[in-house]
């Protein structure tokens, strides 16, 4: 008889444990968690928009939406306006 190996594949995964103490009696789902964290890492230019969409679980449309909803402005400085400028000079 020939063994047989499984090959298992694994993604990427990390676990994070919150001490009930920390946590309190709120009432938190992974969707909910996985937006703050998105919106944390996007506030502080860790991420880009669409990257943070993509923690989210999020279209970037619906991220926007959830940016707008909680009053966050998005990052966008006179440098971004223009490169935006630019593509649009190039684009006509």
């Amino acid at each position: 008889m020939i063994p047989r190996h499984r090959v298992v594949y694994h993604t990427a995964r990390t676990t994070l444990i919150i001490p009930d103490e920390r946590i309190g009696n709120l009432k938190l789902d992974e969707g909910d968690v996985m937006t703050d964290i998105a919106i944390g890492l996007y506030k502080r230019e860790q991420v880009s928009l669409g990257r943070a969409a993509e923690i989210a679980g999020l279209s970037s449309p619906k991220f926007l939406d959830e940016l707008g909803r909680r009053r966050i402005s998005i990052n966008y400085d006179v440098n971004d306006l223009h490169a935006d400028i630019a593509t649009l000079g190039n684009a006509g």
